[in-house]
């Protein structure tokens, strides 16, 4: 059982709070590995948790989260099936969710996240509030001809679509909370659906409602496809095929090991 995995991992004496973090997040991964692999689905390993698995094979020594990638049609059909799959203990959430977990923290993510919430809290780096549990980061990918991304109104949308106020009080979060309760990314999602059907889509990029919706990170299908299994604390998770442009866009030389200030976690003050 999940819970029993996780419990056996809490009560280990011999490792850090953040190695507890990393191993409950592993647990995680394994679960998502085998409801993807049971329903055809496509993912691959993102950011950090694909440059800890080159360069560390597994978890970069102070990272304390995971991130994957799934297209946009496999992203879709894992929304529709995930909280039927989930064992006890694991919370699914997204954009349309009633609840949020992360209570001290007015807005949460429009794409997909994974929680285990029963240990582990902290305070969030980025906005110094408190949270709680261990999470898998889940972005989609859309298809995409490279110059769309710098169109106006393409950013226009993607300003609207990432991120999302759980209460919002001011003028324009209130008018950007409409926008997106009319789900007007679809337009953008639509059009990226259209390019992959006839064929004509070359790249890949984060979805619309995420983010990192630049040309930054751009990728050649060819780069991604097909997927190779990468060692990830011993086990066999995908990533993309030509990791080692992957890892350049994002890292430059992602060998070489950041200096000391820069080995910071996303979670400060972490404990049980």
């Amino acid at each position: 059982m999940f819970r029993e995995r996780v419990n056996k991992i809490i009560e280990k004496e011999d490792i850090s709070v953040l190695r507890k973090l990393q191993l409950t997040t592993l647990e995680i991964m394994i679960v998502i590995d085998e409801i993807c692999r049971e329903n055809n689905i496509t993912y691959w390993m993102d950011a950090g948790t694909l440059l800890g698995a080159i360069r560390h094979d597994g978890f970069i020594p102070w990272d304390d989260d995971c991130d994957i990638c799934m297209p946009r049609k496999d992203y879709e059909k894992f929304i529709k099936i995930v909280e039927g799959k989930l064992p006890d203990g694991l919370k699914y959430e997204n954009k349309d969710s009633k609840e949020w977990s992360q209570t001290d923290i007015d807005i949460k993510p429009s794409f997909a996240k994974i929680y285990y919430l029963d240990y582990f809290k902290g305070k969030e780096r980025g906005s110094d509030l408190n949270c709680r549990g261990v999470f898998i980061d889940i972005f989609p990918m859309d298809s995409v001809v490279p110059e769309m991304c710098s169109k106006k109104w393409a950013r226009a949308l993607n300003t609207i679509a990432y991120f999302r106020n759980v209460n919002p009080k001011t003028t324009k979060a209130r008018i950007k909370y409409y926008l997106q309760q009319m789900k007007i990314e679809n337009i953008w999602i639509n059009k990226c659906k259209k390019l992959e059907k006839n064929k004509k889509a070359t790249h890949i990029v984060y979805g619309i409602d995420t983010p990192f919706m630049e040309n930054r990170y751009l990728h050649k299908k060819e780069d991604i496809y097909p997927l190779r299994e990468l060692n990830f604390e011993g086990y066999k998770f995908f990533g993309p095929n030509n990791y080692h442009t992957y890892l350049t866009i994002y890292y430059g030389d992602y060998m070489q090991m950041p200096q000391d200030s820069e080995r910071i976690p996303h979670i400060i003050g972490l404990t049980l």
